[in-house]
């Protein structure tokens, strides 16, 4: 069995194949990496000025236009604050 260095070596030597691999593949075999682009109205209603956040991938373009998980939290927060002062809480 190797020693602890050895392993070492062969693990970061396939992380770096791997790292490789994913820089030359499609984001559908490699999955995107959404980063932060901006925001856009929440669409909440009621003259909401909410926002949530929009994703895009720099590899292939798509973008989540604001479905993600902030963004639910966000309108579902919205909905409660706009409950409350409908029920004059």
């Amino acid at each position: 069995m190797p020693d602890l260095r050895q392993q070492l070596e062969e693990a970061e030597a396939h992380a770096d194949r791997l790292r490789r691999q994913i820089a030359a593949a499609d984001c559908r075999t490699a999955g995107c990496k959404m980063e932060f682009y901006g925001g856009r109205n929440a669409g909440c209603g009621d003259g909401c000025n909410c926002s949530v956040p929009v994703h895009v991938c720099p590899k292939c373009g798509d973008s989540d236009y604001g479905d993600n998980d902030e963004a639910r939290r966000i309108r579902e927060d919205c909905a409660r604050r706009h409950e409350e002062r409908s029920d004059g809480r």
